[in-house]
């Protein structure tokens, strides 16, 4: 399972990266997706592993990724 969180997070990198390549400074609303479920995947894991240190703090990061979602209010998916 924290095989395929790590692979999401890369991907919602890979996104960010393409639109910044595109001239495109914002932070898009797919990348945070996929990068929020990614984590989610290793909040997952870790519990599910009792490594609870490394779940609690992926869940922080999962928290703020979803409050940085909610800031961005996407209107639609970039």
């Amino acid at each position: 399972m924290a095989i395929a969180g790590l692979a999401l997070i890369v991907i919602g990198w890979i996104i960010q990266l393409v639109y910044a390549f595109k001239g495109k400074k914002e932070i898009q609303a797919r990348f945070i997706i996929a990068y929020a479920v990614g984590v989610l995947l290793l909040v997952v894991d870790g519990f599910i592993c009792e490594a609870i240190t490394i779940a609690s703090l992926n869940f922080i990061c999962l928290v703020v990724a979803a409050v940085v979602l909610f800031k961005v209010k996407p209107q639609r998916l970039n």
